[in-house]
């Protein structure tokens, strides 16, 4: 597998509007998307904030306290969720997990502009691990 940087981490909150203006008043980080998403059937907000060249802070939250997120923040407690990293071929990665005896998690590879895995924080030392080959030009216009 070839990683070509850490793209985002993903922080879990329940103050969305809390957060964003920590994020932004005393990180001088930039709201890019602010988007509603569904995950497994589950409704939660995705926020990206661009920390110029440090890369981008994700935060992920829910106002439906049986959601995912709200339910990881009731047993860890708010902050980090998830850490992205871009890899240059989904195939690859997979492959190489899997020779490795990890399987991944909640592979999609249905949108050709994002195709995602997660690696399980029991074979990633306590982290959640998302694997994501994206199409930067059509994020980076998104982003504009």
């Amino acid at each position: 597998m070839r990683a070509k940087r850490i793209d985002h981490v993903g922080v879990a909150v329940r103050d969305k509007e809390k957060a964003s203006r920590f994020l932004e008043d005393a990180l001088g980080a930039r709201k890019v998307l602010d988007e509603p998403w569904t995950f497994r059937g589950q409704d939660f907000n995705w926020a990206y904030f661009d920390l110029g060249e440090s890369g981008r802070i994700e935060l992920i939250s829910s106002p439906d306290p049986e959601n995912f997120v709200n339910k990881y923040i009731d047993k860890r407690g708010e902050g980090l969720h998830h850490v992205t990293i871009q890899v240059e071929s989904m195939d690859e990665a997979l492959e190489s997990l899997r020779a490795m005896g990890i399987e991944p998690l909640d592979v999609d590879l249905s949108d050709p502009h994002w195709k995602e895995a997660f690696i399980s924080p029991r074979d990633s030392f306590g982290v959640l691990i998302q694997l994501a080959e994206f199409d930067e030009e059509y994020w980076a216009d998104r982003m504009a």
